[in-house]
């Protein structure tokens, strides 16, 4: 048997966990801004973690998990998804070619690229599980399956057999093995600018007002006291790794703001689309941030805890007055 289901499908690199979720509102008539979903999903924040026994034993990261983003983004937006986790590949294939069947695209991961064939560099030489992709159909008798991949227009082709060990990977954390999502939209999605609106306020009392001090504001100001504790090297390389899009341990540190580029970028276009000022301003507060941000990878990089403590400090100032001024843009 042979199903292909034709979606919209947008290019926008380091967005995968996301991607598919836009074709799939694309296809239904709702169209967002790039990266606005990844924003206001929590992209391009803060959150420091601490376990004695972990490796590294520091880790900070700027970005959401993926799991974290998609419920957040259900309870801004208005969308339900169904996960399916952990079985046995034989067991899975068959539910995502009837979901496939019915109209429903799927979205797949996390997956490792080491079995994606059309990023050559990657292909059977390093291993990445930390993908996602969109399947929009699959053939029986050629054993492929066809996917949307966001670096990549139109649709990519991916053998039954590489695709099976492509996505039995457990990242912990992140994914299970054998995972995948089908979305289940409303009739009437909200426009752009009411989840702009909905999104940067829930995005500001996250990170004013978090539930636990290793997130947001009050988990920067913590790692401003608490670095001088640090002795790993993997826990400054790990800051410096997960600030940096995409994530890696870079030479040049262009691309080490912590994705407040992401965020400035779509704080400013929405501003000047529909005439809010306080998101102009906030879009030049984080791209001060920013450059701090790039500036404490490089001192992380020197092993400078004096000078990531301050510069720690300062980012939190910042922040917390742009999310201030987005909280109090979103409660009127």
């Amino acid at each position: 048997m042979k199903k292909f289901l034709k979606l919209p499908h947008r290019v926008c690199e380091s967005t995968c966990y996301i991607n598919g979720l836009e074709d799939i509102f694309m296809w239904k008539g709702a169209e967002y801004m790039p990266f606005m979903l990844s924003v206001i999903g929590g992209m391009g924040e803060f959150s420091y973690f601490r376990f004695k026994l972990a490796t590294p034993p520091d880790m900070v990261y700027f970005g959401a998990n993926p799991k974290y983003l998609l419920n957040d983004l259900g309870k801004i937006i208005g969308f339900k998804q169904e996960i399916i986790e952990n079985r046995v590949f034989k067991n899975t294939f068959p539910k995502i070619k009837e979901f496939i069947n019915d109209g429903k695209p799927v979205v797949a991961g996390a997956l490792d690229m080491y079995y994606l064939n059309y990023y050559p560099s990657i292909y059977h030489r390093q291993h990445i599980p930390i993908h996602y992709v969109l399947l929009v159909g699959y053939d029986d008798e050629a054993c492929q399956v066809f996917l949307h991949d966001c670096s990549f227009p139109g649709f990519q082709v991916v053998s039954y057999e590489e695709f099976e060990k492509s996505l039995n990977v457990n990242t912990p954390g992140m994914s299970r093995k054998n995972t995948f999502r089908v979305f289940l939209l409303p009739d009437n999605a909200q426009s752009e600018l009411d989840a702009a609106k909905k999104g940067f306020y829930y995005r500001s009392q996250k990170m004013l007002k978090p539930s636990a001090r290793v997130l947001g504001i009050p988990a920067m100001r913590k790692l401003s006291k608490e670095i001088f504790n640090w002795e790993d090297e993997s826990s400054f390389n790990h800051l410096i790794t997960y600030a940096t899009i995409p994530p890696h341990l870079p030479k040049k540190f262009d691309n080490s703001d912590g994705m407040r580029q992401w965020k400035s970028k779509v704080l400013r276009e929405l501003g000047n689309k529909y005439g809010i000022d306080a998101w102009r301003k906030t879009a030049d507060m984080f791209d001060e941030s920013g450059k701090l941000i790039i500036e404490l990878c490089k001192a992380a990089s020197k092993r400078d805890k004096d000078l990531m403590s301050g510069l720690l400090l300062k980012i939190a100032d910042i922040e917390e007055s742009a999310y201030m001024v987005l909280a109090e843009e979103g409660s009127k």
